[in-house]
């Protein structure tokens, strides 16, 4: 039975700041959909500019019903959400349990149903986003998308788990070769992007989201397929000394840390930090509060939506 209707609110936002939420990584299984549906009214009864979803939106099998059910639930929530696909979607939709379908046909309908209009994000309010679809050097990743607030640029990639994308699997073939290096070196070019604006317009910092997990714990020797990526992150953070958020889910752990490392040192970088959000069992999101006087994230709230909720 459900015990409660709600969750402390969110409490007030302090002059000068602006808060987003994060989410990811569910809902996996049926007893989780009633946390999901609490989960999307405390997100919609909570002061937020947009909602980043990083992706993993389900779990199997990749049907174009469970991705148009998703979709249903993006545009139920009353903020803009921005959304960068996780490997559930179509990195491993391979696999029997989810329909050993072909990853990159999945893609390419995941791509119809959810970036259709790359100019503008998901949700019942939408707001406005340059997308990479706007460079005709890689005009394919409608998913890639960044956006300016309160002096910050915002960047989504798409780097997924599944050793982004390189993990080998039965029936692989050249054409998922060279899908996975040609999205890493647009990811990568979209991530120098964001930081090279962050110079250009003199902002405050710079936000990326990417669904997989790094491996930043292993740095300078990441997990395979974010070699690259973590290269020039750890360069760009290091060159442009303002504070950088990378929020990633794919391992389902809450976590806020600072592990990006100066490889000649090994010393933690200061301005880096580093948010993972939740994920099944656990269905939960974070709110992030960002102080645009002083140029601060001040705030990781994490909500979790309690596991005896059912419907």
């Amino acid at each position: 039975m459900l015990l409660s209707c709600s969750i402390e609110p969110s409490p007030a936002l302090p002059p000068g700041t602006f808060a987003f939420g994060v989410f990811g990584d569910g809902p996996y299984r049926a007893w989780e959909e009633g946390r999901f549906r609490h989960l999307i009214k405390d997100v919609n009864e909570s002061h937020l500019e947009w909602l980043v979803h990083v992706g993993d939106i389900f779990w199997y099998p990749c049907t174009d019903k469970n991705f148009r059910r998703s979709r249903r639930a993006m545009d139920s929530i009353q903020h803009p959400v921005v959304y960068t696909p996780g490997d559930n979607e179509w990195t491993d939709c391979h696999e029997d349990i989810a329909g050993r379908f072909q990853p990159l046909e999945r893609l390419a309908q995941l791509r119809q149903v959810f970036f259709s209009n790359p100019a503008r994000s998901l949700g019942a309010r939408t707001m406005p986003l340059v997308s990479q679809a706007g460079d005709s050097t890689h005009a394919e990743f409608v998913e890639n998308a960044r956006w300016v607030r309160g002096g910050f640029v915002f960047a989504t990639i798409h780097m997924v788990g599944s050793e982004n994308a390189k993990e080998p699997f039965e029936g692989r073939t050249a054409a998922d070769d060279e899908e996975a290096v040609r999205r890493i070196e647009a990811g990568v070019a979209w991530m120098e992007d964001a930081f090279a604006l962050a110079d250009s317009m003199n902002l405050k910092g710079v936000v990326i989201a990417i669904h997989g997990t790094p491996g930043l714990y292993y740095h300078p020797k990441p997990r395979p397929g974010f070699e690259v990526f973590l290269d020039r992150l750890e360069v760009r953070t290091k060159a442009c000394g303002l504070p950088v958020l990378l929020i990633h889910g794919d391992g389902h752990t809450y976590t806020v840390d600072h592990p990006l490392r100066d490889r000649a040192t090994y010393e933690p970088l200061p301005n880096f930090t580093r948010l993972e959000t939740f994920g099944s069992p656990d269905i939960g999101w974070v709110r992030v509060v960002v102080d645009t006087v002083a140029g601060e994230f001040v705030a990781f709230e994490p909500r979790v939506m309690r596991r005896w909720w059912l419907w």
